[in-house]
């Protein structure tokens, strides 16, 4: 693999972002904060919080493949209007990973949920008490977060803007 294919890695990604900034921030923490809540919830048997059954993971599989969608789609509609010369400025300043590396975050996460709920709705839970039990609040968590992340997206679509309109001056300026 090439040094600029490496680079498009998700762990590559991953550590240009910064690994504590992606642990360290809001919708990781209140994630985190809710599956081990629920957690606590199921080894204490305090029944807080709804225990889930197959509707209500049908129903988050569903929103979930949506934003997927959504998500997907916006990011291919941003690079669309995008010129090449604008992304080499963007790389040129340090801004393009960071702006990208979010929507792979967002389409991870919805895909993590897609996938757990697939596996949620697959085996029988009659005889996987684990999966009900366990499966659920890892559901829920991923897909708060990646909620939760998709709010940030709209940040970054602001930005991708900004950054847009700081190009176009700076090619005026050097006419």
């Amino acid at each position: 693999m090439n040094n600029e294919t490496q680079k498009t890695t998700f762990l590559y990604q991953l550590k240009s972002y910064g690994f504590k900034k992606f642990i360290i921030s809001f919708d990781f923490i209140v994630s985190v904060s809710i599956l081990v809540t629920m957690f606590i919830d199921r080894y204490f048997k305090l029944d807080i919080f709804y225990s889930g059954d197959s509707d209500y993971v049908i129903g988050i599989f569903a929103v979930a493949s949506t934003l997927f969608a959504i998500v997907l789609a916006a990011l291919a509609i941003i690079l669309s209007f995008s010129s090449s010369e604008f992304m080499s400025f963007l790389k040129k300043n340090n801004k393009l990973a960071p702006l990208l590396f979010l929507f792979w975050i967002a389409n991870g996460a919805y895909l993590v949920v897609i996938i757990l709920s697939t596996v949620y709705l697959v085996f029988n839970l009659e005889r996987c008490f684990f999966l009900k039990e366990y499966l659920y609040p890892f559901i829920i968590a991923t897909f708060i977060y990646a909620v939760i992340n998709t709010f940030y997206l709209l940040a970054t679509v602001i930005r991708f803007g900004h950054f847009l309109d700081i190009y176009e001056r700076f090619k005026q300026d050097k006419k």
